[in-house]
Formats: C-alpha cells, structure tokens, sequence
C-alpha cells in the first residue's frame, strides 16, 4: 500500500513538471513572448534607463492598502512612458504631475502616465490640479487654438472607480471665471480585466521553475495597460470633436493664453530647482 501510495506521488510530481515544461515550450513558440523578452532586454541596455529609474525613485509612495503587485507596474509603466518622451523636461514634469496624488493607489498614476506620451506628440500641454481627495488625480489638459484660444478640459482620474473600455464617457461641464470647459470622470482600475494573479496563470507562471520570467509577465502586463488606456482616450478625443471644442474663453481669449504661459514658466522654475538640488547632492 506504501508503495503504491508512492508510485502514485511521484506519478503526479511527474504530470505536473512534463505539464509546465510543455506549456512553457508552448510559450516559447508564440510571437508576443519573444516581443516582450526583447522589449524587456532593450530596456535593460538602454543608457536612458538609469536616469529614469533615478527619476523614478522621487514618486510619492503608495497607499498601504494598495495591491501588492502596483509597485512593480507603475515602475514599467512610468519607465516605458519615460521612454516616448523626446526631453527629459518632459519626464519631470510627468513626475510632478503624478505626485499630485494624496495617497496614490496606483491606478490612476498608470493612467495618466500612459497617456502622457500622446498628449506631448498632439502638443498638449497638461498641468496638474492639486486635490485633497486621497487616490484621485486631477489634470488639465490644454492648448492654443488658431485664433490663440485657450482650450483645455479635465481628467478626475479616481482610482477606486472601475472602469472598462466599453464604460460610457462621463462628463460635466463646469466654469472658471470667464471660460467654459468639460470634465472626465474616470475610473482607474479595470481597463485591464484581468488581475495580476488571473494575468500570471495565464501566462502559467505559477509554477516556481518559471519564476524567472516574472519580468517578462511585468512587461506584457504592463503593455496592456497602456495600450488599452490609449485606446479608451481615443474615446475622449472623439467626444471631443462632437463637441466641436466648444472650451474656450467666452469674453478674454488672453485669460487663457497668459495662464498657459505662467504655469509653463512655473513648472520648468520647479524642475531647475529641482535639477539643482540633485547635483549638489552628488557632488
């Protein structure tokens, strides 16, 4: 009876290694494994990436209760966003926007960090909004129009408010002083259905002899969240073209244009500031 009982333990240790050894050939064989082993190898070559990772580090701290998995995605995410932006202004201006967070959950930094890319090539300018309420981020996103209008909106991205790609807009409009402008109510997590533990088994690395490719499930998991950020902002940019941009100055088309250019001047102040105080740090 011994025997058989150990016949049977070693039978099942031997399905479950001849099982993942086969689902990790299996792995091996698809395209998108190799795509991100590759992104995720360039990453690692990269000169850039020191400096974004020193950047990287200067990010407020998470919330306690946030899920245990967030610090390593909002570090690819930010990394992989860092990595489209043309100036390293840029990057710290990403940074100072996210740090407007009260307790950050996480989600609602990924949000915007994936976004950030796309505003900087469609030349918009964003500027963060500071906010008491915890684990929400509040963004205005502008620009100058052709007559020299300041046209701008807002992202109230709310970490605890779920939100699918199928989820339709929620907007308000709202006024301050002379101009009239839209707020999107959004939602941080769920753009991504699957959690990282439902994303790890799919990628069958519950397994400890697949340990090792945790960074690559980083990277795909992190990819998704990007992608399909990007995707749900296409949304947004079209209700926006139905509303024929009608966010502009009502009566003092200079109220805008002169805000834009102060907050500008503010913001590279802070990061020279800042730049400053880092290299009399390392020297």
């Amino acid at each position: 009876m011994a025997n058989q009982q150990r016949g049977l333990a070693t039978e099942s240790i031997f399905k479950r290694v001849y099982t993942a050894v086969t689902a990790f050939l299996l792995l091996l064989i698809e395209k998108e494994t190799w795509q991100a082993l590759a992104r995720w190898v360039l990453w690692k070559v990269i000169p850039k990436r020191r400096r974004i990772h020193k950047v990287m580090q200067e990010l407020n701290p998470l919330a306690e209760n946030a899920p245990p998995e967030m610090h390593a995605l909002r570090e690819e995410v930010f990394s992989k966003s860092c990595l489209e932006l043309p100036k390293p202004q840029d990057i710290e201006i990403l940074l100072n926007i996210l740090n407007h967070v009260e307790q950050p959950m996480g989600y609602e930094q990924i949000f915007f960090a994936a976004l950030y890319p796309i505003l900087i090539k469609r030349d918009l300018e964003a500027i963060g909004i500071t906010s008491e309420t915890p684990h929400r981020l509040e963004v205005e996103v502008g620009y100058l129009g052709h007559n020299e209008d300041y046209f701008f909106w807002v992202f109230e991205i709310d970490a605890n408010r779920k939100m699918s790609l199928n989820t339709q807009l929620q907007v308000r409009e709202e006024q301050r002083e002379d101009k009239r402008y839209v707020v999107y109510t959004l939602g941080g997590t769920g753009l991504v259905e699957e959690d990282f533990a439902a994303y790890a088994e799919q990628w069958l690395l519950n397994t400890p002899r697949l340990s090792l490719a945790l960074p690559l499930l980083a990277t795909a998991y992190a990819d998704q969240w990007i992608l399909n950020t990007r995707i749900y902002f296409a949304h947004i940019l079209n209700d926006l073209k139905k509303r024929n941009y009608k966010v502009t100055a009502e009566s003092i088309p200079d109220f805008g244009r002169a805000r834009l250019s102060i907050l500008r001047h503010l913001s590279l102040l802070r990061i020279n500031r800042r730049q400053f105080r880092s290299s009399r740090r390392n020297r």
